[in-house]
């Protein structure tokens, strides 16, 4: 546990130095750092569950998505938040393609779904939490309030979802009674995954409060709680949902990259499907 605490803390202090400095840029280089090595290491399980998928092409393809979005920006190409979903289908569309090169073998089912899902599971997911960045010229801290704006909506998704895990964590060790998915996660209990959800709305309310001068002030608060509490939930079926991924290839950590937590992908799982979720339901509560 203390690991895990310290290397949170450390993650979070890094995190926060990289923003105030970099602004949008330093944002989106982060989060592009982390879904290219939550994709290697989600390859990696994959080859130990039998499959192939391309690993030096998808690479290719996250910082494709992630990447061109400052250049799509500058060129008014389409709106903001679509930036990374067209780069995405465009990559889908040649990695689907490729299956002619041996559509009659187990080509297919052995490596294009499995690159197209991962690279779905990853990239599309995650690049969400880049979707509201503008990236004009001098996109940094002096100039003006901008330089924050775009981010903090990827921000509050994150710390909603990763909070989710430390009021489980905490929770669950001080409480936890009840198994929730013993056959899947047989450390998660049922109190585990209350005091996770509670924890995710309570730290939405209190970042919307806190930072209201880089979201919108007319945020529904009430509906913005509400998100955080469903952002919480989702951020556990996600955790789950990679639990039934490495048992299935037999693997306890997707890496040891960080102690006390794991690889990148044990720290990028809860943003599986928070990342767009919370996109939609922090846009409906006029947060962004």
């Amino acid at each position: 546990m203390p690991a895990r605490i310290f290397s949170t803390l450390l993650l979070w202090a890094l995190t926060a130095l990289v923003l105030i400095y970099t602004g949008n840029y330093g944002w989106l280089v982060l989060i592009t750092l982390l879904a290219a090595s939550a994709l290697w290491e989600l390859c990696e399980i994959l080859k130990k569950a039998g499959f192939e998928p391309m690993t030096k092409t998808l690479q290719l393809c996250n910082a494709a998505i992630f990447l061109s979005a400052p250049f799509l920006y500058r060129f008014g190409v389409c709106p903001p938040t679509m930036q990374g979903s067209i780069v995405f289908a465009a990559c889908a569309a040649f990695i689907a393609s490729l299956t002619l090169k041996d559509p009659f073998s187990d080509y297919p089912k052995r490596t294009i779904i499995p690159s197209i899902l991962s690279l779905t599971a990853i990239s599309f997911t995650l690049q969400w939490l880049t979707a509201f960045c503008e990236y004009p010229p001098m996109d940094f801290p002096g100039s003006d309030i901008t330089a924050y704006k775009g981010m903090a909506a990827g921000v509050l998704i994150l710390a909603t979802a990763k909070f989710s895990d430390v009021g489980a964590y905490v929770i669950g060790r001080a409480f936890g009674r009840h198994k929730l998915s013993p056959s899947v996660s047989p450390n998660k209990t049922v109190e585990g995954a209350i005091g996770g959800i509670l924890s995710s709305g309570c730290i939405a309310a209190g970042l919307i409060w806190g930072f209201s001068d880089f979201l919108n002030p007319d945020a529904n608060l009430p509906m913005s709680v509400f998100a955080g509490f469903a952002i919480g939930a989702l951020s556990i079926v996600s955790d789950l949902l990679e639990s039934v991924l490495k048992r299935r290839a037999q693997v306890k950590d997707s890496g040891t990259m960080i102690p006390g937590i794991g690889g990148a992908l044990d720290l990028a799982d809860s943003m599986i499907l928070t990342a767009p979720a919370g996109v939609l339901l922090f846009s409906i509560s006029f947060i962004v």
